[in-house]
C-alpha cells in the first residue's frame, strides 16, 4: 500500500497547490457531506414529506454508518494528514516529507478506510434518487429515460466532488472515497429490497442491541489479537497541526452511539402513543411542509445543547441518550403538534371569513 499511498500524497500537494484559492469551496463541500446532516437534516426532512421513504432512508443511514465504523477498524486504513509522518518511505528515499496543509476539518480521529462521507451519501442520495424516480413514474418507463440519465448523473457527481473535497483537505486518499462510494451503494441496493413496516419495538430493542453488540465484539476481537483498535485517535492526537481542530464527535465511539441512539429513539418514536395519533390524521401539503419546518428546526434548536465533556464515558452516555431523543422530536413531536395546531387554525381562519 506504501505505493498507493506515496502516490496519493503526490496528488493531494498537487491538488492543495492548484486550488490553494478555492479552499473555501472545498470546505463547504466537505461540510455538505458530513454524515451527521443525514441524521439531523435529511431524516426529519424526507420524514415529513412521506413516512415510508424517511423510515427507509433512517435504517439505510444507520447501516451505512454501523458498517463503516466496523470496517474502518477492521482495514485499519491511515490517513494522509498522519501517514507522512509516520512512514518509512521517505527515509528510504531521502526525499523530504510533503508539506500537505491540514484545515479544521481534516483531523478526524477515525480509521481512515472506507470513506464515511463517502460511504454514507452513496447510500443516502441513492435511495432519495430511487424514491424520486419511483413518485416520477420514471422507472416504470423506458431505461433511456432523460430524467432517469440526469437524475444518476447528478448522483454520480455529487459523490466525486464530495469525495475531492475529502481528498483535498487531506482526510482520505482517493482509493478510501471510491471505496465508500461503492460499498455504499451497494448497501443502499441491498436495503430497498427489504420491508421495514412491519417493524415493532422490540425488532428495534433487538436491531439497537445487535448493532452495539457486534461493534464491541469486534472492538473485543481486535483488542484480544493484540491490536488497539483506538489507534487512529492516538495518531490524530499526535500529529494534528492544532489541537482544536480534534472534535470528541468525530471517534468511532460516538459513531456508536449516534447510530445505536438514534436507532433505538426511531424504535421508540415510531410505536408511541404520538405516532399513532398523528396517523389517524391525513396530512395535506400544506401541513407535511410544516411539519418538516418544524422537524429541522427543532433538531436544529436540540443540537445547540452541549454535551458534558468532563468525563468521556459520561460524554458518550449523554450523546447516546442525546441521540435517542432526536428521532423523537422529528418522527413523533413535530406531525404530532402539527396534526394538533394546523386544523384549529384552519377552523379559525374559516370562522373568521364567514363572520
Amino acid at each position: 500500500m506504501d505505493l498507493v499511498y506515496e502516490n496519493s500524497v503526490s496528488a493531494i500537494q498537487t491538488l492543495q497547490t492548484k486550488f490553494h484559492q478555492q479552499k473555501d469551496v472545498f470546505f463547504t463541500i466537505s461540510n455538505f457531506g458530513d454524515p451527521r446532516h443525514a441524521f439531523l437534516f435529511y431524516a426529519p426532512l424526507v420524514y415529513s414529506l412521506d413516512r415510508r421513504i424517511g423510515t427507509k432512508l433512517m435504517w439505510v443511514t444507520i447501516i451505512a454508518e454501523w458498517s463503516n465504523q466496523v470496517l474502518k477498524w477492521m482495514l485499519h486504513g491511515e490517513r494522509p494528514y498522519w501517514w507522512i509522518y509516520e512512514t518509512q518511505v521517505y527515509n528510504k528515499t531521502g526525499s523530504n516529507t510533503p508539506a500537505i496543509q491540514q484545515y479544521f476539518l481534516t483531523c478526524e480521529t477515525g480509521p481512515g478506510s472506507p470513506s464515511g462521507h463517502a460511504m454514507i451519501y452513496a447510500a443516502v442520495w441513492y435511495t432519495l434518487i430511487t424514491a424520486f424516480l419511483e413518485k416520477s413514474g420514471a422507472v416504470s418507463k423506458n431505461s433511456k429515460n432523460m430524467l432517469v440519465s440526469v437524475s444518476w448523473s447528478i448522483y454520480t457527481v455529487l459523490l466525486c466532488v464530495v469525495s475531492l473535497s475529502r481528498v483535498y483537505i487531506a482526510a482520505h486518499f482517493p482509493h478510501q472515497c471510491l471505496l465508500g462510494m461503492i460499498i455504499g451503494c451497494g448497501l443502499a441496493i441491498t436495503m430497498s429490497k427489504i420491508t421495514l413496516d412491519s417493524l415493532k419495538l422490540k425488532h428495534y430493542v433487538m436491531a439497537t442491541a445487535g448493532l452495539l453488540g457486534s461493534a464491541l465484539t469486534t472492538y473485543a476481537f481486535l483488542r484480544a489479537l493484540g491490536l488497539n483498535p483506538l489507534w487512529s485517535v492516538d495518531r490524530a492526537m499526535k500529529w494534528c497541526a492544532k489541537q482544536e481542530f480534534i472534535h470528541l464527535d468525530t471517534t468511532p465511539f460516538f459513531s456508536m452511539m449516534r447510530y445505536c441512539g438514534f436507532l433505538l429513539g426511531m424504535g421508540i418514536s415510531l410505536n408511541s402513543v404520538f405516532n399513532k395519533k398523528t396517523e389517524e390524521v391525513p396530512f395535506s401539503t400544506g401541513m407535511k411542509i410544516t411539519s418538516a419546518i418544524l422537524a429541522i428546526g427543532l433538531v436544529k434548536l436540540y443540537g445547540r445543547v452541549p454535551l458534558p465533556r468532563y468525563n468521556i464515558n459520561f460524554f458518550y452516555f449523554c450523546a447516546f441518550v442525546s441521540n435517542t431523543i432526536l428521532p423523537f422530536l422529528m418522527i413523533a413531536m413535530a406531525p404530532y403538534i402539527v396534526s394538533r395546531v394546523w386544523p384549529a387554525v384552519v377552523r379559525q381562519m374559516g370562522k373568521k371569513k364567514r363572520e
